[in-house]
């Protein structure tokens, strides 16, 4: 009897895997489920029940059932533990998912720990961003998924100058390796250019990484690629393109049962409807989005989802409902320790309230936007390339201070807006020979590179290296807090003191450098 189980479980399995890889996860979910609940009752299929439960969770996550997906890994890797030495094997694959489905809830620390543990478990190094990682042979899928993988949590915590090495570090490893699997890789590097100001180098990147993932057929890595490029349409002016890459996502996605990724295209959707001057539609796109999006458990895309409904519910005239929302997302980002996210949630806070005109509003939007935005402004420090430093205060950091300065001035604080003056025309000092010198990239380019790379299949994708690698790498420290007077006054000292409290952001050197 056993073995004609064993039989049909095996044919479910291959049958769900085939689904899976046909782009039908759903399907393929069924298909295993049915392969673990027939195997279940024998113990002499245990290996079986095993590996289909292994399938049915990563089916699970990659339909959005995030919950259900975590708790099944670590029955797996509790099993595993068990029994090492006959299912020691297993680990890597199963780390490597579960991280991913952490990595949706929010929970950075734990899909970092698992992923560290993966990599250690291939290469004995689990320690750098990148270095020895020679493995090849069985090993080199699971290393390049693993590197992708610390690459993505990276980005997602927005930690720019870890994210750019672990990027890179993937991209070369994979293209060394299998470049048939180059497209996510490939999708990260163009997220970093697209979150830093590179849009140039974003778009030459991101149409890489959609000509990959279609040529290895991966329709998922297809989808993620066509939201980063939609964003950076958006972020670029180009509406109808972005449009028109949601809509081939939704007619993936959708029957495809790929919830997360249909709800994020129905959020640009819905912000592209918002724009246009339709209220009523980006509502009922935001309001899908979430219907969608809510059982998954994926916790840091709920909440910015909930900043865009915030929004929406403000321009309708809900103001209290908005305001709500914003702080509760405000608060949600700052328990993921996502203290960027939170600044930039405080920001649009203080846009909103800087509308309504009245003296409360605009004393609340200020107490906002201030720290928010020297935080946001102190990114850039941070990061090691000028020309990307450059950006990041162009296309990020200027409108944030903007915002402060209007402010300011519409509540008649003449003394804070000189306070602001001073601190904006403090210089940026060179890294300090004492302080921490970050790491050198991997392979440095000509610079000329960063904005230009050259056409033609042949160098594309050394150009979109070269190109995200490119720049004159000189560190600086932050600037130092600026004494107004001989007593020791120092220039936005409560505000300063309050962005590094709320965001968790180093905004000012311990220096004191007098002004006068």
């Amino acid at each position: 009897m056993s073995e004609q189980v064993s039989r049909t479980v095996t044919d479910l399995v291959a049958a769900g895997i085939e689904r899976f890889e046909g782009g039908a996860p759903r399907a393929a979910h069924a298909l295993f489920d049915r392969a673990a609940r027939a195997a279940e009752p024998y113990p002499a299929l245990a290996d079986q029940y095993l590996q289909a439960l292994i399938n049915r969770a990563a089916a699970a996550g990659h339909l959005g059932d995030h919950p259900a997906a975590i708790a099944t890994f670590e029955e797996v890797l509790a099993r595993c533990a068990a029994e090492p030495e006959r299912l020691g094997g297993l680990r890597p694959a199963v780390l490597i998912n579960l991280a991913q489905s952490l990595l949706a809830t929010g929970a950075f620390e734990a899909a970092e720990s698992a992923l560290t543990d993966c990599r250690t478990l291939l290469t004995g190094d689990g320690t750098g961003d990148g270095d020895g990682d020679d493995t090849a042979g069985d090993n080199a899928e699971p290393l390049m998924a693993a590197l992708v993988a610390l690459s993505t949590v990276a980005v997602q915590r927005e930690e720019w100058e870890r994210a750019e090495r672990l990027t890179l570090a993937a991209l070369e490893t994979v293209t060394r390796l299998r470049p048939d699997l180059v497209g996510r890789a490939l999708m990260n590097v163009a997220t970093v250019a697209l979150a830093t100001g590179r849009h140039g180098p974003a778009e030459d990147l991101a149409e890489q990484a959609l000509a990959a993932c279609e040529a290895g057929g991966e329709q998922a890595g297809a989808a993620d690629v066509r939201i980063v490029l939609a964003q950076l349409m958006a972020a670029t002016g180009r509406p109808e393109r972005a449009e028109a890459l949601l809509h081939t996502v939704l007619a993936h996605t959708g029957p495809a049962g790929l919830t997360e990724r249909t709800s994020h295209a129905l959020e640009l959707l819905g912000t592209l409807a918002g724009a246009r001057g339709e209220p009523a539609r980006a509502e009922e796109l935001y309001a899908r989005a979430h219907a969608l999006l809510e059982p998954s458990g994926a916790s840091p895309a709920l909440t910015v989802l909930t900043v865009r409904r915030a929004e929406a519910a403000w321009r309708a005239g809900r103001t209290e409902e908005a305001d709500g929302l914003l702080s509760h997302a405000a608060d949600t980002f700052a328990a993921l320790g996502l203290g960027l996210r939170r600044a930039q949630t405080h920001l649009v806070h203080a846009a909103l309230l800087e509308h309504s005109g009245a003296p409360r509003d605009l004393a609340r939007a200020l107490d906002l936007a201030v720290p928010a935005a020297l935080s946001v402004d102190a990114v850039r420090y941070g990061l090691t390339a000028g020309r990307r430093r450059e950006r990041w205060r162009r296309a990020v950091a200027e409108p944030a201070l903007a915002l402060a300065f209007r402010l300011a001035a519409r509540t008649r604080d003449a003394r804070l807006v000189a306070q602001l003056i001073e601190v904006q025309c403090a210089t940026t000092p060179v890294l300090r020979e004492d302080g921490p010198v970050p790491a050198e990239p991997a392979r440095p380019a000509p610079a000329g590179f960063l904005d230009e790379p050259p056409p033609g299949p042949d160098g594309t994708l050394g150009a979109a290296l070269a190109g995200a690698e490119a720049a004159a790498v000189l560190p600086v420290a932050p600037p130092p807090r600026l004494l107004l007077t001989p007593a020791g006054e120092v220039a936005l000292a409560d505000r300063i003191a309050l962005a590094e409290q709320r965001y968790g952001v180093p905004v000012r050197d311990e220096r004191q450098v007098p002004t006068w």
